[in-house]
């Protein structure tokens, strides 16, 4: 009687052919939790700066539509300062009062000082995260070289405005000027221009090249009628007549544009119609100091926001 071989299968796994199955998973794994915390470490990242950006923007437009031009002095930070504008007319409702309302706003928690109120604090959102917002303010001046400088004035061409107008050569300070044509546009209703601004009188008819009327204009444009600025060597009909086929730009500095503001006698400064604001907003990423937006190092993030305020009283 032949006897039947049997084979006894192995059902568990030896210890090296665990280790290697750990050692595998585990050089498998570190990747992906790599990328995990990537990419929670980017998401909080990013939420941290949208919360950045979403308060330099608050602050900005706070300081442009709700502050008054005089009232915001250069610095880093900037001030607001009141006391010395009592005198200031247009200024009357801007008091302590005002000031203190307004930073407690914008600034809370900062304090006055002997330059004023200081536009900087630190804020933080709802995952404690701490913010330091400040606002920098510099003076954009005219030059006192420009003080005796007129408004220059330049026919832009009669070709407008199928071509670009014809531009000023360069000013000779380098400083901000102002640049405008004296409203040439092309006519959007010819009977109230026909009817509010008649040059020469209605019995006359054009003669096809000395044109009565904007409304007879090849290409109708025209001039506003308001304007208080005149085109020199323009003789068709009177010395002080307005142009129509080639109109005049005019170009200001600041000091022709202005008069001078109240907080200053410097020369360089007395005449200022433009402020650069550049707000920061600062913080620190790293756990250890979430509350510190001061300590420098690999975690420290900054973005910063800038626009121009002009004396718009002017």
């Amino acid at each position: 009687m032949r006897q039947s071989k049997i084979t006894l299968r192995r059902s568990a796994f030896t210890m090296l052919e665990i280790i290697l199955a750990m050692a595998i998973l585990a050089a498998t794994m570190v990747p992906v939790f790599y990328f995990m915390s990537k990419g929670a470490s980017d998401t909080d990242f990013n939420v941290s700066r949208m919360y950045a950006i979403s308060r330099a923007s608050e602050t900005l437009n706070a300081m442009l539509d709700n502050v008054p031009f005089q009232a915001l002095r250069a610095g880093i930070p900037g001030f607001i300062r009141i006391d010395d504008l009592t005198s200031a007319e247009g200024y009357e409702k801007f008091n302590e009062a005002w000031a203190e309302k307004f930073i407690t706003t914008v600034f809370p928690g900062s304090e006055k000082t002997a330059a004023g109120w200081p536009c900087q604090n630190i804020v933080n959102d709802p995952r404690g995260q701490h913010y330091k917002i400040t606002l920098r303010v510099e003076d954009i001046p005219s030059l006192a070289t420009s003080a005796n400088l007129k408004p220059e004035m330049k026919m832009i061409g009669a070709d407008y405005p199928d071509t670009a107008p014809a531009d000023f050569a360069a000013f000779p300070a380098v400083e901000p000027t102002f640049s405008f044509l004296k409203n040439p546009a092309k006519l959007m209703s010819q009977a109230w221009h026909q009817i509010k601004y008649v040059p020469n009188p209605v019995s006359q008819m054009s003669d096809g090249t000395n044109f009565l009327f904007e409304t007879e204009l090849p290409k109708k444009v025209s001039e506003n009628h308001e304007n208080f600025y005149r085109d020199e060597g323009y003789e068709k009909y009177q010395a002080n007549a307005f142009r129509f086929v080639n109109p005049t730009a005019t170009r200001l500095s600041q000091r022709m544009a202005k008069s001078m503001v109240s907080y200053t006698n410097d020369e360089n400064f007395k005449y200022c119609g433009l402020k650069r604001l550049i707000i920061e907003v600062q913080w620190n990423i790293e756990k250890a100091y979430l509350k510190n937006p001061d300590q420098p190092g690999t975690g420290q993030r900054r973005i910063h926001l800038m626009t121009i305020k002009a004396d718009i009283d002017v």
